[in-house]
């Protein structure tokens, strides 16, 4: 689904959930501007997709068309399509991730990272000699940093490690398992 689809998608929600929604709300909504929300309105009116009818001066009523709808559903099922491809392809290489780490001896696995990534390969421990310990959400873990605060992180027994599962702030935990006097492949792994 292209960033444009994912727009249209989010137009349409809002304008079915909202028809009162003005521009600059769903502007807001979209994260782009007011003259790019206003260009997307014109074209999903110029496709017949969305109507439009005017209240009072400066105000409008907006109505998914049939046609709209059947965009909308279009939309749906391709980005239903997407994330469950997506959810498949990060299952698969939390499964063999997974295997390397039971096959290296490791028992126990701390899960550290952003909230969807973790969730999704929480789901891979079953199968696998291994446990799911906890989960540490990166949040939580740099916030704490930030303040100074007691970091909380897990005293690892033998056979136990961090499993680091996020994308944009990796580095940032490795340093900060770095910090701690952990070292990687001994305390900590990174996924990948």
């Amino acid at each position: 689904m292209t960033p444009e689809e994912l727009r249209t998608l989010t137009l349409f929600n809002t304008v079915e959930s909202s028809p009162n929604v003005n521009q600059r709300q769903l502007a807001q909504d979209l994260d782009v501007s007011l003259g790019l929300t206003n260009t997307y309105f014109q074209r999903v009116l110029k496709k017949g997709w969305v109507r439009a009818k005017q209240v009072k001066p400066r105000r409008w009523l907006y109505f998914l068309t049939p046609q709209g709808a059947l965009e909308k559903s279009r939309l749906s099922l391709s980005y239903m399509h997407r994330t469950l491809e997506t959810f498949r392809e990060l299952k698969s290489k939390g499964d063999e991730h997974l295997r390397i780490l039971a096959n290296k001896g490791v028992s126990g696995v701390h899960l550290c990272g952003e909230y969807d990534l973790t969730e999704v390969l929480s789901y891979c421990f079953s199968g696998f000699e291994l446990e799911l310990l906890s989960v540490i959400q990166e949040k939580d873990l740099l916030e704490n940093s930030e303040q100074s605060l007691n970091l909380n992180l897990p005293e690892l027994k033998s056979g136990e490690l961090i499993l680091i599962a996020s994308l944009e702030h990796r580095y940032s935990l490795v340093e900060l398992l770095a910090q701690q006097g952990l070292q990687k492949n001994q305390h900590w792994e990174l996924f990948s």
